[in-house]
């Protein structure tokens, strides 16, 4: 006869365990819906711009570097969407919230492979909730996209029979992960681990070769394709840009270059680690610890690799989340596993409540004033592109091309003033920060050269936030005083008092149209003149926009 007892014990447990199925699955709800919500109201980041960019660049025939450039061609269709910048990139985020859920899947279909449904899912938990996925995971850059293409891809290999068409799938997209960012060659260990997995398979140890070297032609013929379309610039040949990379990002980075974001990463993803432990002892199974050491190495690369930012992360940890299913499985329904199931959605909470505080609004507002003060396309200076849609001539001010910049020790800015005659600048981070508000600095140097930083600050005044123009400024005394203005073009005067130009009688509010002499300026002894480049519409308030415009990546310090 049975026991009663055990009976109450059997049902309780299959009721805990329901519950928690159910809760796994709709966590899993909660996070694509705070992502959607995340796609319109976060933060953009300053190369998602310059992501952007390259799509306008490409668009306007600009666009002059072939490598790490290919995923343009499924995006020219931005341009076409109503309003600015911000609303492209809301629109590319929600294509990037795709591709997480893309990610999520084929995690879930391998973790499938190796344990049950409901530690599947636990699994796919795990991706999502793990550090940096909600904020960063679907932000406008190759990662979501790479890893999208990628975990398809091993999935395919890992848990079909290899059909023709399985292994044209699976060729077509380990190409165009390749295609997208050649960081996608820190998954050739994964790749090499499906390999192992399947060794006794003759069959399908022959297919996945064949995808390989399918995979490598089909990369080749659309580069070549792609490259042959474009106006390759000097220095930006592939050879070149590869070098450049492998240099920066791995040779020259040191050990552990990022160790705070790997730290915050490891707080943010303790439950997950715990899991990958545990599922590390399942068993005692070698091939699998194998196969797991293995789907370990695009994350272990953060060691020497320099950009392993906190978006790098969404991208490098999708394939562990194997580790995790079978951690999972060897807890079962016990209380353990529900306790770290509810650790990982008290950090999705701490994650979603510090990503929802770095709003999008004065970008938004900012973006919009230069559209309204420039609704046709004028050559502009900033640090990231962020204007996409409009050309920049001067360089990706990130930590690699200032480095880059200032190796080569070359001004670049008076040739830009000269031939582009850009009337809008944009400090919008560091760089330029340093250099047109000095008192925003706290004691730090310029890091422009100084000829650079010299005529940036002589070429353009103030307007309002982070937004700058064309002009110049001066303070009469008691002789008349000359200011040479950047460029010929129309100016506003900005006065306290009336003052005389060369033969102008003007007021504050007048427009001259100045040519290239300098001109002279007469008046009232202490009465400080600006002017301004003349846009054609009325301006705003100096104080209406805010000057930061980047929040920069959250991270919870260890």
């Amino acid at each position: 006869m049975d026991n009663p007892a055990l009976g109450d014990q059997r049902n309780a447990g299959l009721v805990g365990a329901i519950t928690l199925d159910r809760v796994v699955r709709a966590s899993m709800v909660v996070v694509f819906v705070f992502m959607l919500v995340l796609a319109y109201t976060h933060n953009v980041n300053w190369d998602e711009f310059y992501f952007l960019s390259h799509v306008h660049a490409f668009l306007d025939g600009r666009l002059d570097r072939p490598m790490q450039t290919f995923f343009v061609h499924g995006f020219t269709w931005l341009d076409a969407l109503p309003g600015h910048e911000m609303e492209q990139i809301f629109a590319a985020r929600l294509v990037m919230v795709a591709c997480v859920g893309l990610t999520t899947i084929s995690v879930h279909r391998i973790a499938l492979y190796f344990t049950e449904q409901r530690f599947a899912d636990i699994a796919a938990l795990g991706f999502l909730t793990s550090g940096y996925v909600l904020a960063y995971g679907a932000s406008f850059r190759a990662d979501p996209i790479a890893a999208a293409l990628l975990t398809s891809s091993i999935a395919i290999l890992l848990t079909t029979r290899l059909s023709v068409w399985q292994t044209l799938a699976a060729a077509l997209l380990s190409a165009l992960a390749v295609l997208v960012t050649i960081k996608s060659a820190l998954y050739l260990p994964a790749f090499l681990a499906v390999l192992i997995w399947r060794i006794e398979d003759r069959i399908a140890v022959r297919r996945i070769i064949i995808t390989g070297i399918l995979a490598a032609g089909i990369c080749v013929s659309f580069y070549l394709w792609h490259a042959s379309g474009l106006r390759v610039a000097e220095g930006n040949q592939t050879a070149n840009n590869a070098k450049d990379a492998l240099n920066t990002t791995l040779l020259k980075s040191g050990i552990f270059p990022r160790s705070t974001e790997f730290m915050s990463w490891a707080m943010l993803s303790l439950p997950q680690i715990i899991l990958v432990g545990i599922g590390l002892c399942a068993g005692r199974n070698a091939r699998r610890v194998l196969l797991i050491a293995l789907f370990a190495a695009p994350l272990l690369s953060v060691v020497i690799y320099r950009n392993a930012f906190v978006y790098f992360y969404p991208f490098a940890t999708p394939l562990l989340m194997a580790a995790v299913a079978i951690g999972a499985q060897r807890l079962g329904s016990s209380r353990r596993l529900a306790q770290l199931v509810m650790v990982m959605l008290a950090g999705l909470f701490v994650q979603a409540a510090l990503a929802l505080q770095d709003r999008a609004g004065n970008q938004r507002a900012t973006i919009a004033e230069i559209h309204r003060l420039f609704p046709d396309q004028v050559a502009y200076i900033d640090d990231s592109h962020m204007i996409a849609s409009f050309p920049n001539p001067g360089f990706f001010m990130s930590g690699w091309g200032i480095a880059r910049y200032q190796a080569a020790g070359q001004p670049v800015f008076a040739k830009i003033i000269a031939e582009q005659q850009p009337p809008l600048l944009i400090a919008n981070k560091t760089a330029l920060t340093l250099t047109m508000d000095p008192s925003s600095a706290n004691g730090a140097e310029p890091v422009l050269l100084p000829e650079d930083h010299k005529i940036l600050r002589e070429s353009y005044v103030h307007y309002s936030g982070s937004i700058w123009l064309a002009g110049g400024s001066v303070t009469l005394t008691d002789e008349p005083v000359e200011l040479a203005l950047p460029f010929p073009g129309r100016y506003r005067v900005e006065t306290s008092q009336p003052v005389q130009i060369d033969t102008n009688a003007v007021a504050s509010g007048d427009i001259l149209s100045i040519g290239a002499e300098a001109v002279t300026i007469n008046g009232p002894k202490g009465v400080a003149v600006r002017l301004i480049w003349d846009t054609g519409v009325a301006p705003v308030a100096p104080e209406s926009l805010d000057r930061e415009v980047y929040t920069g990546f959250r991270m919870l310090s260890p």
